[in-house]
C-alpha cells in the first residue's frame, strides 16, 4: 500500500513538472512554425537566420544563466543538446586555414618591430596568445615561418582548402589536432618549440570550433550587424553544414568557410528542445529562468521543489559610495 501511494505521488509530481515544462517550451512553438514557413517559401533568409540563432541563444541563456559568458553558454548548450555533438565540438579545418592565412597577411602590422606586438582588436587575441606562448623570437620572419608551417601541416593532413581530395576530413577533434600538430612540428623547422605549440594554439583552435563559429559569425553578426552575406539558394536548399569557397583578393587564393543552412539550424533547435526537456525531466530540477516562466501560474507550494536553487546567482557585496 505504501509503495502504491508513493508511486501515485511521484506520478502527480511528474505531471506537475511536465506541465510546467510544456508551458515553458511552448514559447518556442511559434518560432519553429515561422522558421519552417520561411524555409518552405524560401523567403527572407536573414530574418530566418536571426530567428533561429536568437531562439537557440534564448534557450542557452535560460539553461546556463549568468555564470557563463554568452559564447560559452551558447557553445556548450548546442554541443550538448543540438544532436551533433561530434560536429559542434570539432575544429573546422578550412576555417582554421583561413585564419592562419589572414593573420599571415597582417603580420607586419601585428609585429611592427622585433619584440613588439600590436593588437588591433579582440579578434587578434588567439594569434597574440600563440605568438607569446610558442617560444619563438617575436619577429615577422620567425612567426611567419611558424604560420606557413602550420598551414602546410593542415593542407597535408586534412581537406583544408578548395579542390583537395574529398576523402580528407574537414573537421577534427581538438585533442587529435593538437597531437598531430605537435608530431608534425617535431619533423619541421619548428622542432625546438614543438612541445609548446599544443598549449599555445588552444585559443586559436577554440575560435574555429564549429559551435563557436555558429555563435560568432552567425548568431552575433545576424543579430548585431546590418547584413550577413548569405547564399539564399543554398541556405534554404541544403540540409547539412557545407563549406563555401571564397576568394579574398588581398590573400590571392581560394579558401572555404563553413555555412549553416536553415534546415540544419531548425533541426538543431528542435533537438535542443527535445534533449534539454528530457534532461530536466530526469533531473527533476529546473533553472530559475525556466522555473519562473514555466510555473508562473502554478501554486508555488506544489512546484518549489522543482526549482534548482544552485542556478540562482549568489551575487556579491556592493561597495557603497557615502557622501559626507
Amino acid at each position: 500500500m505504501m509503495s502504491e501511494g508513493n508511486d501515485a505521488l511521484d506520478e502527480r509530481r511528474r505531471r506537475v513538472l511536465e506541465k510546467g515544462l510544456d508551458q515553458y517550451f511552448s514559447a518556442y512553438d511559434s518560432s519553429q512554425a515561422l522558421a519552417s514557413e520561411l524555409i518552405q517559401r524560401q523567403k527572407h533568409p536573414t530574418d530566418a537566420l536571426i530567428l533561429l540563432c536568437a531562439r537557440l541563444d534564448a534557450l542557452a541563456s535560460d539553461a546556463l544563466g549568468e555564470e557563463s559568458s554568452h559564447r560559452k553558454a551558447f557553445s556548450r548548450f548546442v554541443t550538448n543538446y543540438g544532436g551533433e555533438r561530434k560536429l559542434f565540438d570539432a575544429v573546422s579545418i578550412p576555417d582554421l586555414n583561413y585564419e592562419i592565412g589572414y593573420h599571415r597577411w597582417r603580420l607586419h602590422g601585428i609585429i611592427p618591430a622585433p619584440g613588439r606586438l600590436h593588437r588591433f582588436g579582440r579578434l587578434d587575441d588567439p594569434l597574440l596568445h600563440l605568438i607569446e606562448d610558442c617560444g619563438l623570437p617575436i619577429t615577422v620572419t620567425e612567426i611567419g615561418i611558424m604560420l606557413d608551417t602550420l598551414a602546410r601541416i593542415l593542407e597535408r593532413s586534412f581537406r583544408a582548402k578548395a579542390r583537395q581530395a574529398s576523402s580528407k576530413a574537414r573537421t577534427v577533434p581538438v585533442a587529435q589536432l593538437k597531437d598531430l600538430i605537435e608530431a608534425a612540428a617535431k619533423k619541421s623547422r619548428l622542432r625546438q618549440v614543438a612541445g609548446r605549440l599544443p598549449g599555445a594554439i588552444v585559443p586559436l583552435l577554440d575560435s574555429v570550433r564549429v559551435s563557436n563559429i555558429l555563435y560568432e559569425r552567425f548568431r552575433c553578426e545576424s543579430i548585431h550587424g546590418a547584413k550577413v552575406r548569405i547564399d539564399a539558394k543554398r541556405f534554404f536548399s541544403e540540409q547539412n553544414v557545407y563549406w563555401k569557397p571564397i576568394y579574398p583578393i588581398y590573400l590571392g587564393k581560394t579558401y572555404e568557410l563553413i555555412e549553416f543552412p536553415a534546415s540544419f539550424l531548425l533541426d538543431c533547435l528542435r533537438a535542443c528542445i527535445r534533449g534539454y526537456r528530457a534532461h530536466l525531466l530526469a533531473k527533476k530540477r529546473v533553472p530559475h529562468a525556466i522555473y519562473f516562466h514555466g510555473f508562473e501560474d502554478a501554486d508555488f507550494r506544489s512546484t518549489l521543489e522543482f526549482l534548482d536553487v544552485e542556478s540562482i546567482s549568489g551575487g556579491g557585496v556592493v561597495g557603497l559610495k557615502l557622501q559626507r
